[in-house]
């Protein structure tokens, strides 16, 4: 596996450009499906746009790992606040979801009446999936929505119980889009910030702070997964080879020099920070019984089938039959 070169505060590291569980070829071989993927929908600012825009990005990673096995989407927009991501999203979802199907047209109680019978004429049989497709939106807004609201960057401010409601109105608008759909929902922290360096902007611990355990905070109500990207962001990367002291990185707020380039968007090594939490909550189980904040969305990487036999599967001389289902 390839590495490339990160640079620190102190001296060049090398990082892992991205990290997957060895699959034994056995798996490999047989564990495959002709069905279509699954999709993981990443919808953000400039956080989650930047995460596909260069080889160190946190979805670009995501991408790799999932690859054959998963579509990873990036609906980022660079300077969105919650308001704008919402009047946005109708547009998002019928492009990935297809036009909004209603209640009406998809779930009812007991049976449609017999034909002929006018007192139910509009009774309409939801749709049989013929897919087991399933949908994950991960909703990454707040970076923008906690800028301050007499600062540089005002326009984008939200306040904080308008925040609060706009990722709710968002987290039910994808659930209610298509009844018909494997549909799943995370959020997912607003990052830290330097507030030195974005002094003229944002406050890390009395703005930011605040913004991100309102998330955390809907994601325990909703019971939704949720990545903590705020404290998780204030902790070292788990896999390097020269382990870091975790209470001398805290002490030293080092994660500001090794994750912040301008003193909110990301480097490589941030980047590669956000993969691992991200990758985390996706690979935890869907519910953690007692474990508030520890529940994930059920996508682990080895657990998915990969798309199309290998190539060692098909029959050369009757390739058609290989993708016959």
């Amino acid at each position: 596996m390839g590495q490339v070169v990160a640079a620190s505060s102190s001296s060049t590291q090398l990082i892992p450009a991205i990290t997957i569980p060895p699959v034994s070829s056995h798996t490999y071989l047989h564990h495959t499906t002709l069905q279509p993927r699954s999709k993981l929908i990443l919808i953000g600012d400039s956080i989650t746009e930047q995460g596909s825009s260069h080889a160190q990005g946190w979805i670009t990673s995501l991408t790799i790992r999932y690859n054959r096995r998963l579509d990873v989407i990036n609906r980022g927009l660079n300077g969105y606040n919650t308001q704008w991501g919402l009047a946005a999203l109708p547009l998002i979802l019928e492009d990935i979801l297809g036009p909004s199907v209603s209640i009406e047209d998809t779930d009812y109680d007991g049976e449609c009446a017999e034909e002929g019978d006018q007192t139910n004429a509009e009774c309409i049989k939801p749709k049989s999936s013929t897919e087991d497709t399933q949908y994950t939106f991960v909703i990454c807004f707040g970076a923008n929505d906690s800028a301050l609201s007499d600062g540089a960057h005002k326009r984008h401010h939200i306040p904080l119980q308008e925040y609060v409601s706009n990722l709710n109105q968002m987290i039910n608008m994808i659930q209610a889009w298509n009844k018909s759909k494997k549909i799943s929902v995370a959020l997912l922290t607003p990052p830290p910030c330097d507030t030195e360096v974005q002094k003229k902007s944002r406050d890390n611990d009395n703005v930011t702070r605040l913004y991100a355990e309102a998330c955390k905070q809907l994601a325990d109500e909703m019971n939704l997964p949720v990545v903590d990207l705020f404290n998780g962001m204030q902790l070292p990367i788990k896999n390097r080879e020269n382990e870091i002291d975790e209470s001398s990185f805290v002490a030293n707020q080092q994660w500001k020099v090794d994750y912040l380039s301008d003193g909110l968007h990301l480097t490589a090594l941030g980047n590669f920070r956000l993969y691992e939490l991200v990758n985390e909550m996706l690979d935890r189980s869907i519910s953690n019984e007692g474990q508030s904040g520890s529940s994930g969305v059920g996508l682990a990487v080895t657990t998915l089938p990969r798309s199309f036999p290998d190539h060692s599967m098909i029959d050369a001389n009757n390739p058609q039959q290989t993708f016959t289902t």
